[in-house]
């Protein structure tokens, strides 16, 4: 962020020369700074702007929390409408201050924030109590409805009671309810059932990035491709991507020699405390094919990179992967770099649902390694898709597999 200090005490955010950078990235897809930020070849779910932007601007708006206002301007431009205008305040003992500049009263009004970290130093906490505020704000400023595109929940791993531990799902899903939220808009819960804590009153759709990134692998032309889950618990996920690799592929021609029945395999994993790893054992058959990794949250890439390795112990001819939320923390550069320098995989393909950290900074975390090959799927076209049928009441059957 530019961050441009007012008197003494607090700080505001706007767009940065690196947000108009990686905006700019997102539509000429290509990045000087190394990462990739690509697209599919042909649009599986996008359908085009608004048709009358006028109407649709009066009617409803389009907000972003500071978050990820890349994939925001990227929403936006794929509408056809610019983002309203809104001020975010940090004040020197780190409070936080929003304030709707645009008129929003009877409007229905879209808001985009990821709960994750941001960058220069900002907390997953400094992201949901921003957006608690933003939906106060707006709330307060008479809008008819706040649906929140929320491309990242975060605390979504911990869903479930441990002992006399908090259900920090729930949790979030309380304060975004009581903060006045009408509609949810979320992107590849860790567990779908997170859906249930929230109430009839908040309708929540489960998008999800894995069709858009299958469709993505099958214009690769990859050699007798098998799908394979690094859990038990991601088998549905993988499940999905095979069936819309299948489709995709066939119309593309690119699997018309291959049998119907694709290839899936998954890992069985055994762990000894938290990101801790301690056998990992391989159901299925990955020799002489091409192996995508499929998975939700690349965090510590402990997982991944360890997934990746047994796949080439057991012949694999390739390795690649696919993760939709890159949260990239800790040592997941260097794991990353070290198993791309071992030939473990030939690159690793994330969406941009949480903002990616400084190039220098990620360079630095690689240490003396080569970088390794990181794609950026954006999502943005799919989400503006979304919003116009919402808008429109329009059903959203995005399955690629009804397009073809």
């Amino acid at each position: 962020f530019d961050l441009n200090q007012c008197g003494c005490t607090h700080t505001i955010y706007r767009l940065s020369a690196l947000h108009e950078h990686r905006f700019k990235v997102a539509m000429e897809g290509s990045d000087s700074e190394g990462r990739e930020v690509v697209q599919t070849q042909s649009w599986y779910f996008y359908r085009g702007p608004v048709e009358d932007k006028q109407a649709f601007a009066q009617k409803c708006c389009l907000f972003a929390g500071s978050n990820n206002l890349a994939l925001a301007e990227g929403v936006a431009h794929y509408l056809g409408v610019p983002l309203c205008n809104a001020k975010v305040t940090r004040f020197a003992d780190s409070e936080v201050s929003v304030e709707v500049l645009d008129i929003v009263r009877g409007r229905d009004v879209f808001l985009l924030q990821s709960v994750s970290r941001g960058f220069p130093g900002y907390s997953v906490n400094d992201s949901l109590m921003e957006l608690v505020l933003f939906v106060s704000a707006l709330r307060r400023a008479s809008a008819q409805s706040v649906t929140v595109i929320l491309p990242y929940y975060g605390y979504a791993r911990q869903d479930r009671r441990m002992t006399q531990a908090a259900i920090a799902a729930a949790d979030v899903a309380q304060i975004l309810t009581g903060a006045g939220i009408s509609r949810l808009l979320v992107m590849d819960l860790h567990s779908p059932q997170i859906q249930g804590f929230f109430p009839t009153s908040v309708p929540v759709e489960h998008l999800s990035a894995v069709s858009l990134a299958a469709s993505y692998f099958a214009e690769q032309g990859l050699h007798d491709a098998v799908v394979v889950s690094p859990d038990a618990g991601g088998v549905a996920r993988a499940k999905e991507f095979r069936a819309t690799l299948q489709s995709v592929g066939r119309s593309l021609g690119s699997i018309a020699e291959q049998s119907s029945d694709q290839g899936l395999a998954m890992f069985f994993k055994q762990r000894s405390g938290a990101s801790k790893i301690e056998r990992m054992d391989l159901a299925g058959s990955v020799r002489d094919q091409d192996v995508i990794l499929v998975d939700d949250i690349l965090d510590t890439a402990g997982t991944l990179c360890a997934a990746a390795a047994e796949c080439k112990r057991h012949g694999a001819r390739r390795v690649f992967a696919f993760c939709t939320h890159g949260l990239l923390s800790g040592e997941a550069p260097r794991r990353l770099a070290e198993a791309c320098a071992a030939g473990h995989f030939e690159y690793i393909v994330v969406a941009d649902t949480v903002p990616q950290q400084p190039w220098a900074e990620w360079c630095a975390a690689c240490g003396d390694l080569p970088v390794p090959r990181l794609k950026i799927l954006s999502v943005a076209a799919l989400l503006a898709e979304v919003v116009k049928r919402l808008e429109c009441n329009q059903p959203l059957d995005l399955r690629v597999a009804s397009r073809l």
